[in-house]
């Protein structure tokens, strides 16, 4: 079978962690902040998918994202690069900015959640 991710794992969560979601207003000025709530449904240190009842549009808008894996809140700028419709609301993927520390740091946080899974 053919993969296209090039990352070696995806961490999908029993419970998916609420996921804060700030959209940028595209070419406006002064910009607007929205800021939506949404579940966190898998993560990997490149990327995630999300769900949320708020229909955004792949590549037109620009998201900061802000979670908690395990311990450490992270902040992000991501790309939404996909949609799907689920019930009453939308699935998104989502890629992150290439970040190496952040890369660690969710790398780190999703091998923390594996120990604790393993317990």
């Amino acid at each position: 079978m053919f993969y296209k991710r090039s990352e070696s794992f995806r961490y999908t969560f029993g419970t998916p962690p609420e996921i804060h979601m700030h959209v940028l207003g595209a070419a406006e000025s002064p910009p607007k902040t929205t800021k939506i709530y949404g579940l966190m449904l898998d993560v990997s240190p490149k990327g995630a998918k999300l769900f949320s009842e708020r229909e955004l549009q792949p590549g037109e808008e620009n998201v900061r994202l802000e979670f908690v894996l395990n311990h450490e809140t992270i902040r992000s700028g991501a790309t939404i690069v996909w949609k799907q419709q689920y019930e009453e609301g939308w699935i998104y993927g989502a890629d992150f900015e290439r970040n190496s520390i952040k890369e660690m740091l969710i790398l780190n946080e999703i091998r923390e959640l594996k120990e604790i899974e393993m317990k």
